[in-house]
Order: structure tokens, then sequence, then C-alpha cells
């Protein structure tokens, strides 16, 4: 992720490692809020959905990313793709968006992003 985005303004390098963290904790809040049972079973969550995430990250462009909430934009949306997609039910979705916004409010403070959500 850091040499990819070496191209990036400053600013939007010094989010890197912020949203690795923060996809590391989202990952694991998934994994424990969405278990795996006879009517969910497709509730199986492993780093291969992480990869596919930091991939949909990997594809962003210096002339499409111009701010560093553009980034983090991004990351909620590939993130809600792989695991906002498997989830069945609206109740399972909105614990998903809530656990986001949170995680959101508290890794990217300093940035407005509270209408997203």
């Amino acid at each position: 992720m850091s040499k990819h985005f070496n191209k990036f303004k400053g600013t939007i390098q010094e989010q890197v490692v912020p949203i690795i963290k923060t996809a590391l904790t989202l990952h694991g809040e998934v994994e424990r809020n969405f278990r795996k049972t006879a009517v969910n079973f497709h509730y199986e969550f492993n780093v291969r959905h992480l990869t596919n995430i930091f991939q949909g990250l990997l594809v962003a462009k210096p002339e499409t990313i111009k701010e560093p909430d553009n980034l983090i934009k991004m990351w909620v949306h590939e993130s809600e793709r792989i695991y906002g997609d498997r989830l069945s039910s609206s109740e399972n979705m909105a614990t998903y968006k809530a656990v986001v916004a949170d995680l959101v409010k508290k890794s990217f403070a300093k940035y407005n992003l509270s209408k997203y959500f």
C-alpha cells in the first residue's frame, strides 16, 4: 500500500497506515458481529476479504484521489462492497453501517465524514 501511494500527495500518504489499522479493526468487528449460522451459512469472513478491499484501493490513481478524505471514502466503499454485499438482512446492514461509522469517527476524526453515515 505504501509503495503504491508514494505517487500521491503527502496528506494522502499519511492516511495509508490509519486505513490499514482501521481495516483490520473492521474485519475483527465483522467476524465478531456476523457469525456463520444455518440461515446465514455464507457469513464466513477471512483474510481473502481483506485482500479484496486492499486490491480495490490499489486501483486508485493520483489524478482521481486528490484529497485524503477521498481515499477514506474509497476505503469505506470497498469495505461495504466486500462485507456489506454479503449481509442478508437490513438489520445486519444497519449494524454494519453503525460499526463503520463509529470506526471512521474514531480513526479519522479530523475529517467530517459524518454526513455519509
